[in-house]
């Protein structure tokens, strides 16, 4: 029996010897993306580097449980399905990662925030139908789910290579799941190699991601392989804050961005051959050198492999049994490392056995011996798949990885033979990734860090791994450098940086023995906050802190897709319309140019009324009335007037107070005429004339001797409501007859007595409160 489960990380419990999925806990937690740091594989360096990148135009589907179609970040992106309505928090945070528009804030902002969502059922663990996929124009499909460890190649993963043999340009990406730390039994090998979860990952076609740590480094739970001939599975590993879903979802993102670009420059979608190519050329080796069984063919690196396909690194075409076909690139001086990749699909059969083999070569300048691949041993013994990678002939996948460390500057051929091709020519792709010592990948330009916190500070680092270095900060318009950090090793690729509390830009430099580095221009933004004032029906009116530094901001309301500008303004509060819609969001502007928008909020939904943030008695039970009334702002407002109900509509004014500019909480007393209940308000009225009202407030008005009971007639099963001053008391029905019904201790200011073990009648309730005294009151029951 399959037993299906989403894989997370650190969120599944052993229970009763089965795995059961522990959800995210609420819609608030997805949305706060902010654990999730997008400087990790580039991912701001791609978004801020290549803005036209978005993914727009394209069609990716998320295949488990249906996710949030109300959430805004996928607002008039989506391709309706006729899935069910309820929607999975795990589904929603994958869409979000893939796809986040960031209209709720910036931390929802996904990778690919152009692409079109779409829903598909994993109810159904073998692939979608091809007609449905065509016809919705999927070309990439997210799996971030699992079953048990399957150690064989079964009918599921026949049935995805298939599917893409038939439509090259489709995408399936898959988590490799969260069981490496499981120590299955039974097979050739013991844990933790081969624990994909699910057979339907050990496909030829398909692209499978493992899982790191925030500091690169393999997770322990993360599921590897090989595959059960031997086979790199899964190809790279990336980053999830709660296991490998996130990391496939942060690849299909970047696989999207891939897809536009080639789309872009060729007029016509890749085959996803060419995109796991450019994935695995533009990959950071972690290790030993060259690929393993745990973490592929390294670190995933989105801003590598964006930068291969923008820059056109890539040759595609088809070669013939025993043909050879290749193409030359130049590598200038200075080069840290070269890599070129090869991938095509395999002809679909019984076994995973590889039918159409490509070999890959790699000439060096000046006739000098080729450079093959990396291979690891294909033998499924315990030793065997903890050997290191060699270079030699790789007779078992349909990938290929050659690299170099500090190529010879010079022309390079690239060579693609056709070996053992039953099935005829067999389509290619290569790429090709050409390295400098350090790339900056956070902060880079536009990339905003809030100020007063902990913030990362990321490059890749290609060059010798002793090298050290100091990293220093400078803000604009200073002439020195502060230290951050100082002995730090360039080869962990991160330092945290508490930034200086007060909105600037800034940039950071790396001072090492092989050179200075120096960061671009960035932005140092203090978070800002929104806070409703008014909410009337034809104006609203939101505000936020000052900043120094700062003195104008851009406001943001929320358009058909993604949020959109309205104006600039100088002043700390914005007056809105309702044609600027309930959502509203705003940033500061930095040398004339707005940085990024804060938590978006709507407006109608904060809690505060036309004025009135808050209107409560201090004690509902009372003989001296005390009303508080809080307000959003005393803006156009003026003197407040409580007002004391004297009849079902009728009032009369009591107290009148005259409101302040600094002050928006206000306290009106009464001393009531008489016991029983009594019901206020205050009457607001605008300087243009405009009158509102609060909602009635019900205090009542009792002596210590004093019982007052409500509803009297009392339904038959419906409570009655006592009010005493006590806030302790017991209480007991007493029947025409006689007979004595105790109920549990009353406590509260408004007790409830329940009737549900009386009849229809009249009774006697006797109230006893804490001091012994009694209180007694005929109620008819009816």
């Amino acid at each position: 029996m399959r037993r299906l489960y989403v894989v997370r990380l650190l969120v599944c419990l052993w229970l009763g010897g089965g795995l059961v999925p522990v959800w995210a806990q609420d819609r608030q937690a997805r949305k706060a993306l902010g654990n999730y740091d997008f400087s990790q594989h580039g991912l701001q360096a791609v978004r801020l580097r290549y803005p036209a990148l978005t993914g727009a135009g394209l069609v990716v589907s998320v295949k488990e449980q249906p996710f949030d179609t109300a959430d805004i970040d996928f607002r008039g992106r989506l391709v309706i399905t006729p899935l069910a309505k309820s929607f999975s928090d795990h589904a929603s945070t994958m869409a979000t990662l893939l796809a986040g528009a960031g209209n709720t804030a910036p931390s929802s902002r996904g990778v690919a925030r152009g692409v079109r969502l779409v829903s598909a059922s994993y109810d159904r663990l073998a692939p979608d139908t091809l007609p449905e996929l065509r016809r919705l124009g999927v070309s990439i499909q997210n799996h971030s789910y699992g079953v048990a460890i399957e150690r064989f190649y079964g009918r599921d993963a026949r049935a995805y290579d298939d599917q893409v043999a038939q439509q090259p340009t489709l995408l399936h990406v898959f988590s490799s799941g969260n069981s490496g730390a499981e120590t299955p039994t039974g097979g050739p090998l013991p844990g933790p190699f081969m624990t994909l979860t699910g057979e339907f990952k050990q496909a030829k076609n398909t692209l499978v991601v493992g899982g790191i740590s925030s500091r690169g480094v393999l997770e322990a739970r993360s599921s590897r392989g090989p595959t059960i001939d031997g086979r790199i599975k899964p190809e790279l590993v990336a980053y999830g804050d709660n296991g490998t879903s996130e990391s496939a979802a942060l690849v299909s993102g970047v696989a999207a961005l891939l897809q536009q670009t080639y789309r872009d420059q060729q007029g016509q979608l890749p085959s996803s051959a060419w995109v796991k190519a450019c994935l695995i050329a533009g990959c950071e080796d972690i290790g030993l050198p060259g690929p393993d069984h745990e973490a592929g063919f390294g670190n995933f690196d989105a801003l590598g492999a964006v930068t291969v396909a923008a820059n056109k690194q890539y040759q595609t075409g088809s070669v013939g049994s025993g043909a050879t076909q290749s193409f030359t690139l130049v590598v200038p001086p200075n080069i840290a490392r070269l890599t070129v990749a090869l991938a095509w699909h395999d002809t679909p059969a019984a076994t995973p056995t590889l039918r159409q083999n490509l070999d890959l070569l790699l000439d060096p300048p000046a006739g000098a011996a080729p450079i093959r691949p990396w291979v690891l041993s294909a033998a499924l013994h315990p030793d065997s798949v903890r050997l290191p990678a060699r270079r030699g002939t790789d007779r078992v996948n349909n990938v290929e990885q050659v690299s170099v460390q500090q190529p010879v500057p010079g022309v390079y051929r690239v060579r693609v033979v056709g070996m053992a091709l039953p099935d005829g020519p067999q389509p290619y792709a290569v790429a090709y990734a050409i390295d400098s010592v350090l790339t900056w990948a956070s902060p880079t330009a536009g990339a905003v860090l809030t100020t007063g916190e902990a913030q990362p500070i990321r490059w890749r680092w290609r060059g010798d791994k002793t090298v050290r270095g100091t990293l220093s900060a400078q803000t604009v318009g200073d002439t020195t450098w502060q230290p951050v950090a100082e002995d730090i090793a360039l080869a962990d690729q991160l330092v945290w940086w508490t930034t200086p509390n007060r909105s600037q830009r800034a940039r950071v430099r790396l001072v090492t023995g092989v050179g200075t580095f120096v960061s671009d221009t960035f932005a140092l933004v203090q978070s800002t906050s929104l806070r409703v004032l008014l909410n009337c029906p034809e104006r609203a009116a939101v505000s936020w802190a000052r900043q120094p530094g700062v003195t104008a901001w851009q406001l943001y309301k929320l358009g058909p897709l993604y949020l959109e500008p309205i104006r600039q303004i100088t002043d700390t509060v914005a007056f809105l319309t309702p044609k600027d819609g309930l959502y509203v969001a705003v940033s500061p502007i930095l040398a004339g140019k707005p940085t990024q928008p804060g938590f978006t909020i709507n407006y109608q939904r904060q809690g505060v009324g036309c004025y009135v943030a808050g209107w409560l008695a201090r004690q509902t039970v009372t003989d001296t009335v005390r009303l508080d009334l809080d307000l959003g702002t005393t803006w156009n407002l003026r003197p407040l007037v409580l007002e004391r109900a004297t009849g079902l509509s009728d009032f009369t004014p009591l107290q009148t107070i005259t409101p302040t500019a600094t002050q928006t909480t206000y306290t009106f007393t009464d001393q009531p005429p008489g016991s029983g209940a009594t019901r206020y308000r205050v009457r607001l009225t605008t300087q243009t004339g405009e009158t509102i009202l609060t909602d009635e407030e019900t205090v009542f008005n009792i002596q210590p001797s004093e019982q007052v009971v409500f509803p009297n007639p009392v339904e038959l099963g419906q409570p009655v409501s006592v009010v005493i001053q006590a806030p302790e008391a017991t209480g007991i029905w007493i029947s025409p007859s006689g007979q004595r019904i105790r109920m549990a201790p009353l406590s509260g200011v408004i007790k409830q007595i329940p009737t549900t073990r009386l009849t229809i009648g009249v009774y006697l309730l006797q109230i006893t409160d804490s001091s012994g005294k009694q209180h007694v009151t005929r109620v008819v029951v009816r």
